[in-house]
């Protein structure tokens, strides 16, 4: 009798993610959520929002914070592409390649750097092996989604030669424009901003939003009794328009119809992973974790290239992982990150720049069961040289920009401390985190058709300091589990970009007074980065319990809500937040297949950002509460060589009309419409 192979993974972790607020997707529901961004992946996830322009651009807001406060890390290196900078700007990620998506909450500064002040999410994509298969395996995936006939493709393979582990994969994605409840653009709202409504919209669609994307990889790792080293080659690309908004021309003359703006990205990645297991009485091991990146994108109007940006990046981080004792164990770390930033044409709101930042740092878990402790630092210098800049206001009138220098050096503290007891645990984290400003918050200056925005930065800015408390609280109930956040954020010296009401008008863009506006095809807001003290506080709540009901295999209930809130010291709300959410989720087996059902009400968002108007400063305009009901089915197959799965993923079936508040672009697009995905996973 021959017995089936039983494979059991493990996967090593610090000490500072065992104990600071995360959670982690993988598995089935990362199979359900899997979405074309990686913020609509997420956005169901406690205490996460999808800042979303359009159906092509997503990224993660962590409890409100977004853009150089979230981090996003591939294996534990930087995506470095430029989503950070901009919101129209997409991750280089492909979701569906996850192994496991971790959400780092709260700050992740100390391993990460100050651009995780406000969280991180790191995707674990097995693109460098750590470790052996114990047999080869072929995984394919494919899907068709209803709403913009999505077609999408992803397949990897896994296999070994002696010492040797392999891995390679390919992805594909290829959508058309996107259908949506009612017009695309909000007259009411448009108006309010610029005083006219737009001149042209859509009804039942959002024109200029398809989008094509393709990829792959190959890896391998070679293993030694004491450890292995990695290389990975990958690259992605990808084609996507943003939304139409308002007609627009460089050029000077009126177009008939809006502006079509694309952006075709491509990234190549070289990535080198290794580490090395230490047989000694208090060093446990050392790894070696470089990732090297080249990026650009095009910024193509009406097919015609206006803008170049290019992003090369050098990521390093050395980590000794250590114990003394049995109770105390911990790791110190080098991090530097290079990067040559550049943006040439005739929207380079950046000056081409280089930005340096390099770190050190100590985290240490004292091990007093049921008592543990543990303690975060992390030391930082960021350098940031910006070149000079010409602005062109007419054909004839221009303003230099001197080239400039700064420096930071940042520094963040950690304290966290948990009681477990038999039905549970409290745990107490207390962070003090800091971070420099990015590049494009000092020295942006220039108009950013993408956000219908004129952006314009901060010499002068400090640096970033958030003190932050959070509460964990995870209780079992009988059968019955809790789960319970409250988190209170003081952001010193917060910077963010104020709406200033004054218009810009084109083609060159010059100044203009609030009220001047009478065609907002020719007029873009001018947003100030801007430092004062803000706050925020907010919870994660989430309470489940089994049934036994007969005709089910089993039967899950659970009522889950969130929220976050923050106020700048003017007594204004922090723009582009998330509204408060609630709902219930209902999972169930019946024969063979398995589903979730999942209502979630949004509320309303009326604390919204300010802007500043000739008659004084308003609050601009609001989003309206939503309902959306969201169906996940599947039935998994096992044959001799072949095992899989086949799935329908039904998501806002009642086509509900949701204007997403973290979004730039709320105003001009819902979401997505009722969308049906078909799809089916083989391995062989």
């Amino acid at each position: 009798m021959q017995l089936e192979a039983i494979e059991v993974n493990a996967t090593r972790e610090s000490a500072a993610q065992e104990i600071s607020p995360q959670s982690s997707l993988k598995g089935t529901a990362l199979q359900q959520r899997g979405s074309s961004t990686l913020g609509a992946t997420l956005q169901d996830e406690l205490g996460v929002a999808n800042a979303s322009f359009g159906p092509n651009v997503g990224l993660p807001v962590i409890r409100g914070q977004q853009g150089p406060r979230t981090r996003v890390m591939i294996n534990g290196v930087g995506s470095h592409d430029v989503s950070a900078m901009s919101p129209d700007h997409g991750t280089t990620v492909e979701a569906l390649l996850a192994k496991e998506i971790r959400v780092l909450r709260g700050p992740a500064t100390i391993r990460n750097g100050g651009g995780a002040i406000g969280g991180a999410v790191e995707v674990i994509d097995g693109r460098i092996p750590e470790r052996i298969p114990t047999r080869s395996s072929l995984n394919t995936q494919v899907r068709h989604g209803s709403n913009h006939d999505e077609d999408t493709v992803v397949s990897e393979l896994n296999t070994s030669f002696r010492q040797l582990a392999l891995h390679a994969d390919l992805h594909g994605r290829n959508s058309n424009d996107i259908e949506v409840p009612g017009a695309a653009i909000d007259q009411a709202a448009i108006t309010r901003l610029f005083y006219a409504p737009s001149p042209s919209n859509t009804r039942g669609y959002t024109g200029n939003t398809s989008a094509r994307s393709h990829g792959g990889s190959v890896g391998a790792s070679l293993f030694g009794e004491q450890g292995y080293i990695g290389i990975s080659l990958s690259r992605y690309a990808s084609n996507y328009g943003i939304p139409l908004g308002p007609a627009h021309s460089h050029g000077g003359a009126v177009l008939d119809t809006p502006e079509a703006v694309r952006i075709d990205m491509q990234q190549e990645r070289l990535d080198l992973k290794g580490e090395w297991f230490i047989e000694n009485t208090w060093l446990e091991s050392l790894s070696l974790r470089v990732g090297k990146s080249r990026y650009q994108h095009d910024e193509l109007s009406n097919g015609q290239p206006q803008t170049r940006f290019n992003n090369d990046a050098v990521e390093s981080r050395l980590e000794l992982k250590h114990h003394l004792g049995s109770r105390l164990s911990g790791s110190v770390g080098l991090h530097d990150i290079r990067r040559d930033f550049s943006a040439l044409g005739s929207e380079a709101f950046v000056p081409q720049s280089h930005i340096r930042t390099s770190g050190v740092y100590l985290v240490e878990t004292l091990d007093l069961k049921p008592w543990q402790l543990e303690f975060g630092w992390r030391k930082e210098k960021s350098e940031l040289e910006a070149a000079a800049q010409r602005i062109w206001f007419t054909p004839t009138l221009s303003r230099t920009i001197a080239a400039s220098r700064s420096q930071y050096a940042p520094e963040s503290f950690s304290l966290a401390l948990k009681r477990s007891y038999q039905s549970g645990s409290l745990t107490l984290n207390r962070w003090i985190a800091r971070r420099a400003p990015d590049i494009q918050e000092v020295a942006a200056f220039g108009p950013h058709l993408a956000t219908r925005t004129y952006d314009i930065g901060n010499r002068n800015l400090e640096t970033e300091t958030l003190n932050g408390w959070d509460l964990q609280w995870q209780q079992t109930l009988g059968q019955a589990s809790l789960k319970l956040n409250l988190y209170q954020y003081q952001a010193r010296d917060y910077i963010y970009q104020q709406n200033v009401g004054t218009v810009y008008t084109g083609p060159y863009f010059r100044p203009q007074l609030p009220g001047t506006c009478t065609n907002p095809a020719d007029c873009l807001s001018q947003m100030q980065y801007a430092q004062q003290d803000a706050r925020f506080h907010g919870y994660e709540f989430e309470l489940g319990r089994p049934w036994k009901i007969t005709g089910l295999k089993q039967l899950h209930t659970s009522v889950f809500a969130d929220m976050v809130q923050g106020k700048l010291d003017d007594g204004y709300h922090v723009p582009r937040l998330a509204p408060g959410r609630y709902g219930v989720a209902v999972q169930a087996s019946v024969a063979e297949w398995q589903g979730e059902l999942r209502l979630t009400h949004g509320r309303a968002q009326q604390r919204t950002g300010s802007i500043i108007q000739p008659t004084g400063t308003e609050l601009e305009p609001g989003t309206a509460s939503y309902n959306k009901l969201d169906i996940y089915l599947r039935r998994p197959f096992a044959q001799t060589h072949v095992k899989g799965e086949v799935f329908v993923n039904m998501r806002n079936i009642g086509n509900a009309e949701i204007r997403n508040s973290t979004s730039f672009l709320r105003y001009y697009t819902p979401e997505m419409g009722r969308n049906i995905e078909i799809g089916m996973r083989l391995e062989i």
